[in-house]
């Protein structure tokens, strides 16, 4: 039975390789559909690359949006800097780091950084609100409005401060007892 097998095996793998290996066509001749080509000119008539340019509108969306989301990120992370640069120089963020560790509480520092950060802006959008109005109504005089917008922006901020510190320290705790936090 084995011997049958192989031998029929044998005798089929030997037919199948003569018809591979055999010529099918007569190639010494020339196919009648074939293109002559012109030898004599060096310049070509058609573009080989027609149609081959890959635009893809779509893609070009996708592109566009993720550029955009960098650009984004980019620019967040260059003005996150800029703030922290600006804090660190004008000494906020030193003077609270400096109370929080003097203090051995985090909890000052952090209402030091709060209190500096608000009171410093309340000084700024009060003095610029004050002139904007100076210079839209003329109700005082220069020195006045600007004088007058910087106190007022001094308090604000500092009223600002303690209440956005005591909001926090509420939130903090709310916070902690939902997610059940030891304190």
């Amino acid at each position: 039975m084995k011997l049958k097998i192989f031998t029929t095996t044998f005798a089929l793998f030997l037919l199948t390789s003569l018809t591979i290996f055999g010529q099918t066509i007569d190639t010494s001749t020339q196919a009648i559909h074939s293109v002559q080509a012109d030898t004599l000119t060096t310049a070509t008539k058609t573009d080989q690359f027609a149609g081959t340019d890959d635009f893809s509108p779509m893609q070009l969306f996708f592109v566009l949006i993720l550029l955009a989301v960098v650009l984004l990120g980019i620019g967040l992370t260059i003005l996150i800097l800029f703030i922290l640069f600006g804090l660190v120089s004008v000494g906020i963020l030193s003077t609270s780091i400096i109370v929080g560790l003097n203090k051995k509480s985090f909890t000052k520092g952090f209402k030091t950084f709060i209190l500096l950060a608000t009171t410093i802006a309340g000084f700024l959008i009060g003095g610029l609100t004050f002139l904007l109005i100076h210079k839209i109504n003329h109700w005082w005089t220069l020195k006045t409005s600007i004088i007058s917008g910087t106190i007022s922006g001094l308090l604000g901020g500092f009223v600002f401060g303690l209440l956005l510190f005591y909001i926090l320290r509420r939130l903090t705790t709310y916070f902690k007892q939902k997610l059940k936090l030891t304190i």
